[in-house]
């Protein structure tokens, strides 16, 4: 191709054929397209070198461009994987708080499990669902028999596997240049903890244990900074061998909007419940919940004035049945299906009855609402149950038939109700979201002065 054979034809395409061109036209745009691209490829170059890469990306054209363009679009990744829904939950929660600090930020919310061979990815999902549905103490013992340090043979089993069907991620995480990964589950995470060791990359790796406690699955290497929903975890970290000095206690993330709620009474108001009667919310409609009519039904027999809330999700045929019984009750009632303001009828409850899972008793947290506990999975919910318990924010419900009679004994506690409500307060997290964004931002160097700061 001749010198200047691309100039030409871009500026014949873009100019009026009746005007004609002096030939140091060409001069003067070829010396402009050199000087703006000179400081373009070196910026591209130093991405390059700083992932130790011998090759040029699109993405590395594109951080460089809008460098010296001054727009600083960092490109975030939030990696999670949707066996259970609290990975994604927490990975959206920080995107929506990307969205509010810092709009101009390039962010992708990426299910990992959609870069794996489907088969695999049936496997991996469907087991861990099937498990915990129809046989939870069979989970339980996988839980606890992987969880301890001598027992690496399966671990590497796994790995392995994760590795030969994980191909398409690792072009993913080429092709898109993260300035920043963020990973809500421990799969990504090994992911990228071997793309990094295979390119000798210093990329910012963040990981959110989106539970109470820790497994060992979250301890991986070339992990750069973990955050953590309490000092127990940021202990068991120091001590099984994480090697890692930042941990970071902030909790583990909810939605933005649970950092400001209303007044109780204001929400009773908008969803038009009484003001003065106590509020009991039940949500159920997910694995492992028990028998949801039983608990329903029970509430036909209560003498104290109440309202009920009931959340079945997207289990339609849950909430039928509900809807059914609930005709007979002796109280005001919803039966809701699924619902996007969780938040609301979270802060406008003076108790909700739920399973123990890592988002939804941070919501509860964070919402001041103290918790009757249901069914704890063996594992993971069964250690949070823990913690909830041992810090007084939660009692626990273990006969479900009976489950009004337990309720009402703790109504009419109020000294103890109280005590579990500031317990919320103490151990809840409203903003962690907020400062895990601030302090992955501020550890990766991309920290800008961002906008709608939560004072």
């Amino acid at each position: 191709m001749a010198k200047y054979d691309f100039i030409k034809k871009v500026v014949r395409e873009r100019l009026d054929r009746g005007i004609g061109i002096d030939p140091q036209v060409y001069d003067v745009l070829a010396k402009d397209l050199e000087l703006k691209l000179e400081p373009v490829l070196r910026k591209a170059t130093e991405y390059v070198l700083r992932e130790n890469r011998d090759t040029l990306l699109a993405g590395d054209v594109v951080k460089g461009i809008n460098f010296t363009a001054g727009k600083k679009s960092p490109r975030i990744l939030i990696a999670h994987v949707t066996a259970g829904a609290g990975h994604q939950r927490a990975a959206e929660a920080l995107g929506k708080v990307y969205q509010e600090l810092y709009p101009d930020a390039n962010v992708k919310l990426v299910d990992t499990l959609d870069y794996i061979n489907t088969v695999y990815k049936k496997v991996y999902s469907n087991t861990y669902l099937a498990l915990v549905k129809h046989t939870p103490r069979l989970w339980g013992y996988f839980y606890e028999r992987f969880d301890k340090e001598e027992d690496r043979l399966e671990d590497k089993i796994r790995q392995g596997m994760e590795s030969l069907q994980a191909g398409d991620f690792r072009d993913f995480l080429d092709d898109f240049s993260p300035d920043v990964v963020i990973c809500t589950h421990f799969l990504p995470m090994e992911l990228i903890s071997r793309w990094k060791k295979k390119r000798k990359s210093s990329l910012p790796l963040y990981a959110v244990v989106t539970d109470f406690a820790l497994h060992t699955f979250w301890i991986v290497e070339e992990v750069d900074a973990y955050f953590v929903g309490n000092d127990d975890v940021a202990r068991e970290l120091q001590t099984r061998g994480a090697k890692v000095k930042d941990i970071y206690q902030t909790g583990i993330p909810v939605e933005p909007v649970f950092a400001n709620l209303p007044l109780q009474g204001e929400i009773r108001d908008k969803l038009g419940l009484a003001k003065d009667l106590p509020t009991i919310l039940i949500m159920g409609g997910g694995y492992g919940m028990g028998d949801m009519a039983s608990l329903v039904r029970s509430f036909k027999q209560a003498s104290l004035k109440m309202q009920l809330l009931v959340v079945c999700g997207r289990n339609e045929a849950l909430q039928q049945e509900l809807s059914q019984i609930a005709t007979s009750l002796p109280m005001p009632y919803k039966i809701y299906g699924f619902v996007s303001n969780v938040h609301e009828l979270m802060r406008a409850s003076d108790l909700v009855i739920t399973k123990p899972g890592g988002l939804s008793s941070s919501e509860a947290l964070a919402a001041n609402t103290p918790m009757m506990i249901i069914n704890p999975i063996p594992g993971q919910e069964q250690r949070n149950s823990d913690y909830l318990l041992e810090n007084g924010a939660a009692t626990i419900l273990h006969q479900i038939p009976d489950a009004a009679y337990y309720v009402e004994k703790l109504l009419r506690n109020q000294e103890r109700l109280a005590h579990m409500i500031q317990q919320t307060r103490r151990i809840g997290r409203k903003d962690a979201a907020y400062d895990i964004v601030r302090k992955a931002m501020e550890l990766a160097r991309l920290d800008t002065e961002p906008e709608g700061l939560v004072m």
